[in-house]
């Protein structure tokens, strides 16, 4: 696999880890406040333990279509939120710096091969 790729993978599994073994750190980092259990719960369980295979398999396997996988929930992770942006007055510099990270981590993981095995999956 392309060494972008791979930095991709590690910088997912970076951000994996913040959330699940630091989620107040990981909750300023995206400017939301865990403040009860549950909301720390949430940020182990979503940011941390959701994000984890998504950052182990393509490491692990090193096959394009699992990096492909990958990128593509990054980069549905950034539709998500541009659809926020768009349908919930949510034009902000934090919302719009986070776009622009979920989409770099969604081209790092996509470049190459991945891409065109997911191409090639299409038909």
């Amino acid at each position: 696999m392309d060494a972008l790729n791979q930095v991709g993978a590690l910088g997912t599994l970076v951000m994996s880890l913040l959330g699940l073994l630091l989620p107040k750190t990981a909750a300023r980092f995206v400017g939301l406040l865990p403040l009860t259990p549950a909301g720390r719960s949430e940020f182990r369980a979503t940011y941390g333990g959701l994000w984890a295979p998504l950052a182990l398999m393509p490491l692990i396997t090193q096959d394009p279509i699992v990096f492909a996988v990958s990128g593509l929930c990054w980069a549905g992770a950034a539709v998500g939120r541009i659809v926020s942006i768009l349908l919930d007055d949510a034009l902000d510099a934090q919302n719009l710096k986070a776009v622009g990270f979920e989409l770099v981590f969604a081209a790092l993981l996509l470049v190459g091969d991945p891409w065109r095995a997911a191409l090639a999956l299409l038909g």
